[in-house]
C-alpha cells in the first residue's frame, strides 16, 4: 500500500543566501549531507514509500540527486505557484489521502498519530507547541481539535504566553481540495493564507498537537544549530514516558505544598517503580500556580523536587525531566500572569518534555489523582488516575 508525502522544495532560501547561495533551500547541507535527504530518511522510517518534490528555484539540482530513485518524482514550476498551486500542480499524482511536507522544516512527528487521528478528517494540520509565538503566530483549536482561528504574529494578545503554531506537516483528502482547484484554478495560491481560510470557513481544517524535535531551517540562526540538533535528533531511539502528577501523586496535597518537607505517597512508588523498571522514562510534569499567586518562591518549590527526586532515587528510580508551570491568568504576581497551555490538563509540559526526549506518546501514560486536571487534552494520551492515600 503506498503512503505518499508531497514535499514543498521550491524555496528561494531568500534569508540563507549569504550563507548557502549555490543549492535550493531543501537541499542545503546539514552535517554534509542535504536537509530533504533527513527529511525522506524521516518518511520512510513512518512507512512513507512514495514521494512526490514540487520543485521550482535551481530544480535541476534536486531532480539530479534523486533521479535514481525509483519511488521520488519531481514535479517542477517553471513558474512561481505558490505552496498551494504548487500541490495543485501536481494533482494528476495525488493519492486519495497524501501528506504535504514543508520542505525548510524538519519536525519529528510520530506519523502514525496522525495517520489514526486524521484518517476520517479532510484536512488535518500536525501542531507544535511553542514559546516562540511572536515569530510564528498561533492556531486555536476547540476541545474536538477542529481549528477554530489562526492568530497572526502582529496580532497576539499580551496575555497569552504560548501556544500552538502549524508545523508544516499537512494530511488531505483529494476530495476536500477538488472544489479548492476549481476555484483557484491556475492561479498563484497559497496554502496558508487562501486555501486554509476557506477549509476553516468550511469547517474541514483539524489541528492535533503532536510532540517532536522542530526546527525552521529557513532561518540562518536555526540552520546553523541544525547542524548538530537534527542528526542527534535522528539516532535516538522512541521510548515510552510514564508522566506523574507532583501533588495528590507523588506526594500528599497538603494546600501548596512546598519547601524540603514532603509526605511521600508510598503506593505511587511502587506504580512508578513497574514502569521504570519496564523501560519507561519518568518524567514529572506538575502545574504550580503557587508561585504566579505568591503562596511559596519558585526557590521554595524546587526544594520541595529535589527532596522527592532523593527519596525517589533511595528507591532505585531516577527522574528523566521535570517539568512545571508557574503561570496562571489569576496571579498576583505580574512576570507569572500569563495564560499558558503548559498548564494541565493542556499538554504543553509533555509536549515539550517530548521535544527534549524523542517520546512514544501513543504507549505513554499519565499518572496523576485529579480527572479535571490529569486527564490531558491529547486524544491519544493514556491517562491511569489514582486516589490520593
Amino acid at each position: 500500500m503506498k503512503k505518499q508525502a508531497v514535499i514543498l522544495a521550491g524555496g528561494f532560501g531568500t534569508r540563507l543566501q549569504h550563507i548557502v547561495s549555490n543549492v535550493p533551500k531543501p537541499m542545503a547541507p546539514i552535517a554534509n549531507k542535504p536537509f530533504l535527504d533527513y527529511q525522506i530518511k524521516l518518511l520512510r522510517e513512518n512507512g512513507f514509500n512514495d514521494f512526490i518534490l514540487l520543485t521550482g528555484y535551481k530544480s535541476s539540482i534536486i531532480e539530479n540527486y534523486y533521479s535514481r530513485d525509483l519511488n521520488i518524482r519531481c514535479i517542477r514550476e517553471d513558474t512561481p505557484l505558490g505552496t498551494g498551486g504548487a500541490v495543485l500542480n501536481a494533482w494528476h499524482l495525488l493519492a486519495d489521502s497524501f501528506y504535504v511536507i514543508n520542505g525548510d522544516t524538519f519536525f519529528d512527528a510520530d506519523f502514525s498519530i496522525l495517520d489514526e487521528f486524521g484518517n476520517d478528517k479532510p484536512a488535518l494540520i500536525a501542531l507544535h507547541y511553542s514559546t516562540d509565538i511572536s515569530r510564528y503566530g498561533l492556531v486555536n483549536i476547540d476541545n474536538n481539535f477542529k481549528i477554530t482561528q489562526f492568530i497572526e504574529k502582529g496580532s497576539l494578545p499580551n496575555t497569552i504566553l504560548d501556544g500552538y503554531i502549524n508545523g508544516g506537516i499537512y494530511k488531505f483528502n483529494k476530495n476536500c481540495l477538488t472544489p479548492i482547484r476549481t476555484t483557484f484554478k491556475n492561479d498563484n495560491i497559497s496554502m496558508e493564507s487562501q486555501i486554509f481560510p476557506k477549509m476553516l470557513a468550511n469547517h474541514d481544517l483539524y489541528g492535533l498537537p503532536v510532540g517532536g524535535a522542530f526546527i525552521d531551517i529557513g532561518v540562518p540562526d536555526d540552520y546553523l544549530r541544525a547542524q548538530t540538533y537534527i542528526p542527534n535528533t535522528i539516532i535516538k531511539e522512541r521510548t515510552p514516558a510514564l508522566f506523574t502528577d507532583k501533588d495528590g501523586t507523588i506526594i500528599k496535597d497538603t494546600g501548596y505544598p512546598h519547601g524540603p518537607t514532603v509526605q511521600i505517597i508510598p503506593e505511587t512508588i511502587d506504580t512508578i517503580s513497574k514502569y521504570y523498571h519496564a523501560g519507561y522514562k519518568i518524567i514529572m510534569v506538575t502545574n504550580q500556580a503557587g508561585i504566579a499567586k505568591n503562596k511559596f518562591t519558585l526557590s521554595s518549590m524546587l526544594e520541595n523536587i529535589e527532596t522527592i527526586t532523593e527519596i525517589y532515587k533511595h528507591y532505585g528510580i531516577v527522574f528523566s525531566d521535570i517539568e512545571y508551570c508557574p503561570y496562571h491568568i489569576d496571579a498576583t504576581i505580574p512576570e507569572y500572569k500569563y495564560k499558558s497551555i503548559a498548564r494541565k490538563p493542556y499538554p504543553g509540559m509533555i509536549l515539550r518534555a517530548c521535544d527534549k526526549h524523542r517520546l512514544d506518546l501513543k504507549r505513554s501514560v499519565m499518572l496523576g489523582d485529579n480527572p479535571n486536571v490529569d486527564r490531558i487534552k491529547l486524544p491519544y494520551l493514556k491517562s491511569v488516575l489514582i486516589k490520593e492515600r
